[in-house]
């Protein structure tokens, strides 16, 4: 079994997984760890918050990003994932859409590969994830905010992506799904997902959600991003009480509080 199913499988309950970003222009200011020191720090305390994978980028996607180039991606990551698997036995995220940074991340102790073009950006991240037997996270995202039917083309996608992998030899367990939440969509695109979070839940695969403080929840809230921490926490509980088996946040301990009381409170069990 691959190693988010087993760890949502043996938790019972959706895995936090924490945001650790080595860039200099992440949108949201307080997750940005320029140094291997300050990733660490930020590392380890995710791990006492509840974490249970760290999820670390060194390029970043918000809107109008400037692409950082593989070289620069992996000096900025690779000395962060090294130091940081020195002092943690919790499972290592490498959030990127380059093979040869996914290479790189897992030689230095990495354990799962996030890729955001869900391996359309760069084909070579298809055969790396096959040889190094590792979890790979295959997200949505598109460049317009253009659709006739959100849900089911989000849907169709990530099945075909997902289909392209195990062709390649990739096993399905090892496979998670993730609908990108503001990766070309608007405010009601994001929120039409989060409604028929059910049916993404039922593609047989485990669904990543990544809302944290993102611009529809301000959208909607009329909070700036430093204010989006409640509504955050309203689409992840939401997500949890539908299905959702990763949740990718900036705060961990409120989210992980927010999780144990959520299923403290009923059996969401049934409802997946």
């Amino acid at each position: 079994m691959g190693l988010i199913s087993s760890l949502y499988e043996k938790k019972k309950m959706p895995l936090v997984m924490g945001i650790l970003n080595v860039t200099p222009d992440s949108f949201y200011a307080a997750s940005r760890k320029e140094s291997v020191f300050s990733a660490l720090e930020a590392a380890l305390e995710m791990e006492s918050s509840g974490a249970d994978i760290i999820d670390i980028g060194a390029e970043s996607t918000r809107p109008g990003f400037t692409p950082v180039e593989a070289e620069e991606e992996i000096k900025r990551i690779i000395p962060a994932i090294e130091e940081i698997r020195k002092h943690t036995k919790l499972p290592i995220s490498v959030d990127t859409r380059k093979g040869s940074v996914a290479k790189a991340a897992l030689d230095a102790g990495a354990d799962i590969v996030n890729d955001i073009s869900a391996g359309t950006y760069d084909f070579s991240i298809i055969e790396i994830v096959k040889n190094y037997k590792c979890d790979i996270i295959l997200m949505h995202s598109q460049e317009k905010a253009q659709y006739s039917d959100v849900v089911s083309e989000v849907k169709g996608y990530l099945l075909s992506r997902a289909e392209t992998f195990k062709a390649a030899g990739v096993p399905a367990d090892k496979i998670t799904l993730d609908p990108g939440l503001g990766f070309g969509k608007d405010t009601e695109h994001n929120l039409l997902l989060m409604r028929n979070m059910e049916q993404l839940a039922g593609l047989g695969y485990p669904v990543l959600i990544g809302c944290s403080r993102k611009r529809f929840i301000g959208a909607v809230t009329g909070s700036d991003v430093d204010g989006r921490l409640a509504g955050t926490l309203a689409v992840n509980a939401f997500a949890a009480s539908h299905g959702a088996a990763v949740l990718r946040v900036h705060d961990v301990r409120e989210t992980s509080d927010m999780v144990k009381m959520l299923f403290a409170l009923g059996d969401i069990e049934v409802r997946r």
